[in-house]
């Protein structure tokens, strides 16, 4: 399975969509008011690969407001990271 980071920057998904790109349930894990980052709720029950690509800029934000790299926790599975007008409401 490959396993991709989706960047979008402008027009919003809708729940579907975004529900699709992540392969189940979204999870919203970041939010800083610029970028939002969303993922596969029950990806890890699921057994769902890392993304390495995603939590590299999961932890880059973390860092950038300060808080380290968290608990150093990972994402798996697709991941949206969400910027611009694409950003959810």
């Amino acid at each position: 399975m490959e396993i991709q980071t989706i960047v979008r920057n402008s027009e919003p998904m809708t729940l579907k969509e975004m529900q699709d790109a992540v392969g189940g349930t979204i999870q919203l894990v970041y939010d800083d008011g610029e970028t939002q980052i969303i993922c596969n709720e029950e990806g890890k029950l699921m057994d769902l690969p890392e993304n390495e690509r995603a939590t590299d800029i999961w932890w880059d934000k973390l860092d950038e407001q300060g808080k380290g790299w968290g608990t150093l926790d990972y994402l798996v599975g697709n991941v949206l990271i969400l910027q611009g007008t694409a950003r959810m409401d």
